[in-house]
């Protein structure tokens, strides 16, 4: 899967599993995949929840993100209407680009 494919599955969940106009995933669904799970405040139905102790305090609390293989990962900011796609992510590079992504988006 390309960065182009990634992107559009983070407008598809960002969207609430509309795509162009038409519902695609319930969005019951999409609800219950960006709750919390019972076990891990941080961590839904293979999405990861900027929220308790783990939450990064610059980034909204609406955000989430899927991290795969290859350290591939997508981010979803409702509150700014962003999704980001990043591949091969190395270290602690993570931190850094969304420092810089918050100062380019203000």
């Amino acid at each position: 899967m390309g960065a182009r494919d990634h992107a559009r599955f983070g407008l598809l969940i960002s969207r609430k599993g509309v795509w162009r106009g038409r519902r695609i995933l319930s969005e019951n669904w999409i609800d219950a995949m960006l709750a919390p799970s019972p076990i891990l405040a941080n961590y839904g139905f293979l999405w990861w929840l900027d929220r308790a102790t783990e939450a990064k305090p610059n980034l909204s609390a609406s955000a989430f993100y899927a991290l795969g293989a290859g350290a591939n990962l997508i981010w979803i900011n409702p509150v700014q209407d962003l999704v980001v796609v990043l591949r091969w992510i190395q270290g602690g590079a993570l931190d850094g680009f969304f420092s810089r992504l918050l100062l380019a988006s203000t």
